[in-house]
């Protein structure tokens, strides 16, 4: 059984490696490679220029001995669309030779196992991703029925924990009466982790983020499902439980 899994970022991205780093159950080592940096690039085309970068991240990888991999951009995946995106995964898993998972189509998997119906999201997008992301879920089949933005200046990289937790706190007060409601937390850039253990209790709909998705998604496609209970992370593991009992109604 290997003990190793890839993870492909984007160059500057603070946020994936750590967090990674605290979902990953014991045993199990993240190795990164991180997609180019284009400083003449604006976000729109960095995020589309990454979807061909993918094939030499994936060589990157090789050699390894990796169970799979998870690919930690999430925008590059919205204008895809989902068929997009699984033609774009299922490309890179043929090259590996392993399962390649995107952030975007683990978060899908995840909610439609918790048979999700609404969506409470945090996008910390500026507008014209947010209308990327509103597209994507909606055309998946999901209502958005609140959307909290925290930042509409594209400066994903600059924000706080302080600023998700106001924000966890923000989606906390929305929640309605639908047992199919799920909050997202969007982008793989954002510090959610902590703030989300933080007040992880007081939550009784799943929180569903790009990196907790994507190690749960990666796992289970691996054949590894069973390694989630030795996750360090409290959200992933309760994730993985909210996902088996809602998947068996």
């Amino acid at each position: 059984m290997n003990k190793n899994i890839g993870v492909i970022v984007p160059c500057a991205n603070p946020a994936v490696e750590p967090e990674i780093h605290a979902l990953v159950p014991s045993g199990y080592f993240p190795y990164i490679t991180r997609l180019p940096f284009y400083s003449d690039l604006d976000m729109s085309a960095r995020l589309n220029k990454y979807v061909g970068d993918l094939p030499d991240s994936i060589d990157r990888l090789k050699g390894l001995d990796i169970s799979g991999a998870l690919i930690a951009c999430t925008g590059s995946s919205y204008p895809l669309g989902v068929n997009g995106d699984k033609a774009w995964t299922d490309s890179a898993s043929d090259q590996l030779g392993n399962p390649v998972v995107s952030a975007a189509g683990s978060v899908l998997k995840v909610l439609q196992l918790l048979n999700a119906h609404e969506l409470i999201v945090i996008s910390p997008y500026p507008s014209w991703l947010t209308e990327q992301l509103r597209n994507f879920w909606v055309s998946a089949g999901f209502t958005i029925t609140e959307l909290i933005e925290i930042d509409k200046s594209g400066m994903i990289y600059d924000l706080t924990e302080d600023g998700v937790l106001e924000a966890l706190k923000i989606a906390l007060s929305k929640k309605g009466a639908n047992s199919n409601q799920v909050l997202l937390i969007a982008g793989t850039g954002v510090p959610s982790l902590s703030p989300i253990e933080s007040m992880l209790e007081s939550f009784d709909i799943p929180v569903v983020t790009s990196q907790i998705a994507g190690v749960w998604n990666l796992f289970s496609t691996s054949g590894l499902r069973d390694e989630l209970v030795n996750s360090p992370s409290a959200a992933l593991r309760k994730l993985n439980q909210q996902i088996s009992q809602r998947s068996q109604k």
